[in-house]
């Protein structure tokens, strides 16, 4: 379960996962994310597109940690994607 709420969270920033993110980055995920995953999103299934939608509807109500490491996640995927 954890698992997959760490691949949902990681999902959630929009970006393809087409280059693997920095372990920081999906560790700040789990650690400012998972909270607010479950207060707002965690009756959704955590791998499904519907969390990543969940998130995007809620973001204004996302805790200012959560903000920052979606932010941080999408940051280090554009770079990934450019090289």
């Amino acid at each position: 379960m954890i698992g997959r709420t760490l691949l949902a969270l990681a999902l959630t920033s929009g970006a393809a996962l087409a280059a693997p993110s920095q372990p920081a980055d999906r560790d700040a995920l789990r650690q400012h994310c998972t909270g607010d995953y479950l207060s707002f999103c965690g009756d959704l299934a955590p791998d499904s597109a519907e969390v990543r939608a969940c998130f995007k509807t809620n973001k204004a109500k996302l805790s200012p940690g959560c903000q920052a490491a979606i932010t941080s996640y999408t940051k280090a995927q554009k770079r990934a994607d450019l090289r």
